[in-house]
């Protein structure tokens, strides 16, 4: 597990050395959020009112008019959920992607997806040109090297997204498959551990999936590829020829990824900010969150790039650290 750690920590370094890529990433995506946030705050003022729900929301949630407004909203306000408070919502977006449910989700919100799937194709490049040089960041170069590799990235992320598919058709038919057999098993437990390594086989082809994505990428920024078909096919043999390497690398930034997910859970806002001072303190402790979370996913391109660095013959005699 070396070679996984010493380009996790390598990975790590390339992001200190053009680390103002992290506020251009967030701003890209407080951008993004800031419109759909705005239609869910004015779908609830409508709902409210005059009324004196509104002065229950500020001390609890009322049920009642949660299970009322979700009836009466469409599109991304119908997505409010008492869940979604904290940590919630990140544990939402998980399931949504293990489950396959995000590709039966209101077709304004799947827009709205694949609008954000432009946009990081978009950000992703330019984000991993500069990872790769190590040179000081400028928004000029930042937009230029991601428009120099957006058709290409958008290419691959379309037939990522027919992999993903196909992976949750076999979750879907595996599943029910498991139900079929099972139906007559009363050992609970036996029953539980095939549902659960059930489960972790999905997560793995999933994973797979990712890994297989970022390393295309990768090769269309080092190689400066032309096809994303190739691309992808050199990241599928890249993953299956170096699979300690690519696994170890995902495993040590999702722990650190665990670690992090913890440490907000002690400190997440839930309901109840009924002052502008909780409010702005709310905000500014989600907005941290996905600062960290933004640092892990250029920490991981940064650790893909220089294990993709190390396995190719041109970097044989190169000392990336």
């Amino acid at each position: 597990m070396t070679g996984p750690i010493r380009s996790a920590i390598n990975g790590a370094a390339r992001l200190s050395r053009v680390r103002r890529l992290l506020v251009w990433l967030w701003i890209a995506n407080l951008l993004f959020a800031l419109p759909l946030a705005f239609q869910v705050s004015a779908s609830i003022e409508r709902s409210i009112g005059a009324s004196q729900v509104g002065r229950t929301l500020l001390e609890r949630l009322d049920l009642i008019w949660h299970t009322e407004y979700q009836d009466a909203s469409e599109g991304v306000s119908a997505t409010l959920e008492p869940s979604q408070v904290g940590v919630g919502a990140f544990l939402d977006n998980l399931e949504l992607w293990f489950s396959g449910e995000i590709f039966e989700l209101d077709p304004g919100l799947i827009a709205a997806g694949a609008l954000y799937a432009l946009l990081w194709a978009l950000l992703i490049g330019g984000a991993l040109g500069y990872l790769q040089s190590g040179a000081r960041p400028t928004l000029r170069g930042f937009f230029g090297s991601g428009g120099e590799f957006f058709f290409r990235f958008v290419r691959v992320t379309v037939l990522m997204a027919g992999l993903y598919y196909l992976v949750y058709r076999f979750s879907e038919w595996l599943f029910e498959s498991l139900e079929y057999r099972t139906r007559d098993v009363t050992v609970e437990k036996s029953v539980l551990s095939v549902y659960l390594l059930a489960a972790a086989l999905v997560v793995l082809l999933l994973v797979l999936v990712r890994m297989i994505s970022d390393y295309a990428k990768v090769a269309i920024v080092m190689e400066d590829r032309r096809s994303a078909l190739l691309a992808s096919l050199r990241g599928v043999r890249f993953v299956l020829s170096h699979p300690i390497g690519t696994l170890g690398v995902v495993l040590i930034v999702g722990v650190a990824g665990l670690v992090v997910l913890y440490l907000y859970s002690l400190v997440a806002p839930g309901v109840g900010q009924s002052t502008w001072t909780t409010v702005v303190l709310a905000f500014l402790v989600s907005q941290l969150f996905l600062i960290a979370r933004l640092a892990l996913r250029l920490t991981l391109l940064g650790a893909e790039l220089d294990l993709y660095e190390r396995a190719s013959p041109l970097a044989a005699n190169a000392d990336y650290d």
